[in-house]
C-alpha cells in the first residue's frame, strides 16, 4: 500500500512540475508573427512583459507544488495527523470536542502556511507587473476576515459531518451528499448577498448610456438584467473581469470597476452578452448537475475508503476518528481530482465558445473582438499556450482561438 501511495504522489507531483516546466519552455520558445501582433495591437515589449509575467506565475506554481507535496508527506508519512490529533486532546477546550479542535488546528496550520505564499504573490509577483493596488493593512484585514468566515463554515460543516458520520455508520455518505447539495444552493444565495460584500463594495450600474444599451440588450435576449453591479475590484488589483453569480431571482452580473473604465459602451455590451449567454445556454445548470453527479461518486468512494482499514493503519490513524479521516481525505482527494480536471476544463472551454457564439448573435462581433483583446492585454494573459498544458489547466480558449471562433 505504501508503495502505491508514494508512486501516486510522485506521479502527481511529477506531472504538475512537468506541465509547469513544459509551459515555461513553450512560452520562451514561442514566437508571434507580425500579422498576429497587428491583430492584437501589441509590440515586442508587451510580448516580453506578458511572457515574463506568465513564466513568473509558473515558477510560483512550482514552489507551491513542492511545498504542498512536502506538507502532504509530513502529515501522512511522519505521523503529522496523529500529532495534530494528540495536540488537540492536550489542549482540551471544554467548549468543543477534540475532533473539532483537531480540524481547527489543521485549518489554522494550513492558513499559516498560505499567508506568506499569498503575501509573496500579492506584494512581489503582482506588484512587479503593476497589478497590485493593495496595502499591508488591507492584506491583513482580508486575511483575518477570510480566516474567520472560513472558520465559521468549517465549524458548521464539520460538526454536521461528525454527527452524521458517527450516527449513521452505513448511510452517512448519502446523507452528507444530500446536505452537500443543499449547502451548494445555500452558498449561491449567501455568497453574493452576505459574503462577497464583506470584502468588496457593490453598486448598481447607473451610467445612463450603458444602462440604455443594456436595456436594449435585455429586450433582444429576453433576459431580465436589472441586477447589474459594479464591484470595486480596483481596491486590490488592476486586473479586470466580469462574472455571473446566483440563480433564479437571486442571479446577478458583476463588472469590475477596472473593466468599466477600460471598455467602451459597445464593448461592455458584448461582455454582458457573453455572460448572458452562459445563463441562456444553461451552463450554470449543466455545471451544477455535473458537480452533483460527480460528488455522488466522490461521497460513495469516501464511504468505501472509510471501511478500508489498511489505509488508516498505513498512516497510523484512528479509523473511528472523523477528524483524522477528513484530514487524510483533504490531503489525498486533490491528487485524484487533478487527474480528472481535464474533463471539466474541456466542458468549460466548450461553454466559453457557446457563450461567445451567443454574444455574436446579439452584439457586434467587432466589439466582441476588441473587448476580448483589451481583456487579454490588460491582464497580461499568456498569448501562446502549450496545447498539452491548456488541455489540463485552461478553463478558457486562447485569445486567437476565441477570435477565430468569433470571426468564423
Amino acid at each position: 500500500m505504501i508503495n502505491e501511495i508514494i508512486i501516486l504522489l510522485m506521479v502527481y507531483g511529477g506531472t504538475k512540475l512537468f506541465l509547469d516546466l513544459h509551459q515555461i519552455n513553450y512560452i520562451r520558445k514561442s514566437s508571434i508573427s507580425e500579422k498576429d501582433m497587428g491583430v492584437l495591437n501589441i509590440d515586442s515589449n508587451y510580448i516580453a512583459k506578458s511572457n515574463s509575467y506568465n513564466i513568473d506565475k509558473l515558477k510560483f506554481s512550482i514552489v507551491n507544488t513542492i511545498i504542498s507535496i512536502t506538507i502532504v508527506c509530513i502529515l501522512l508519512f511522519f505521523h503529522g495527523i496523529s500529532f495534530i490529533a494528540s495536540s488537540a486532546k492536550a489542549i482540551n477546550f471544554w467548549i468543543i470536542n477534540s475532533e473539532l479542535t483537531t480540524i481547527l488546528l489543521f485549518f489554522t496550520l494550513m492558513t499559516l502556511v498560505n499567508i506568506p505564499l499569498n503575501y509573496v504573490k500579492v506584494f512581489f509577483l503582482e506588484t512587479k507587473y503593476g497589478f497590485n493596488n493593495s496595502n499591508l493593512k488591507l492584506f491583513i484585514t482580508d486575511t483575518i476576515l477570510s480566516f474567520f468566515v472560513s472558520l465559521l463554515f468549517i465549524i458548521i460543516l464539520f460538526s454536521t459531518f461528525d454527527y452524521v458520520y458517527k450516527s449513521y455508520e452505513t448511510s452517512w455518505w448519502y446523507i452528507m451528499w444530500i446536505l452537500f447539495i443543499i449547502f451548494n444552493f445555500l452558498i449561491l444565495y449567501l455568497y453574493p448577498n452576505f459574503i462577497s460584500p464583506l470584502f468588496n463594495k457593490f453598486e448598481k450600474l447607473t451610467d445612463k448610456k450603458i444602462v440604455d444599451n443594456i436595456n436594449n440588450l435585455s429586450n433582444r435576449t429576453n433576459f431580465n438584467i436589472s441586477d447589474i453591479y459594479v464591484m470595486d475590484g480596483s481596491k486590490r488589483s488592476k486586473h479586470s473581469n466580469a462574472y455571473f453569480t446566483g440563480m433564479f431571482k437571486n442571479k446577478r452580473i458583476v463588472f469590475f470597476d477596472t473593466l468599466i473604465d477600460m471598455l467602451s459602451v459597445s464593448e461592455i455590451e458584448s461582455v454582458l452578452a457573453h455572460e448572458i449567454g452562459h445563463y441562456k445556454k444553461k451552463h450554470i445548470t449543466i455545471s451544477m448537475i455535473a458537480n452533483i453527479l460527480f460528488s455522488f461518486i466522490i461521497f460513495y468512494s469516501l464511504y468505501k475508503v472509510s471501511f478500508y482499514s489498511p489505509i488508516f493503519n498505513l498512516f497510523s490513524l484512528n479509523s473511528s476518528s472523523s477528524s483524522e479521516f477528513i484530514i487524510m481525505i483533504s490531503l489525498l482527494l486533490p491528487i485524484f481530482l487533478f487527474f480528472i480536471s481535464p474533463l471539466f476544463s474541456v466542458l468549460s472551454r466548450k461553454h466559453e465558445y457557446e457563450a461567445d457564439n451567443f454574444a455574436k448573435e446579439h452584439t457586434s462581433s467587432i466589439s466582441m473582438v476588441s473587448a476580448l483583446i483589451k481583456l487579454y492585454k490588460d491582464n497580461l494573459t499568456v498569448i501562446n499556450s502549450s496545447p498539452f498544458y491548456s488541455a489540463i489547466y485552461n478553463s478558457h480558449p486562447t485569445v486567437f482561438e476565441r477570435i477565430n471562433n468569433i470571426k468564423s
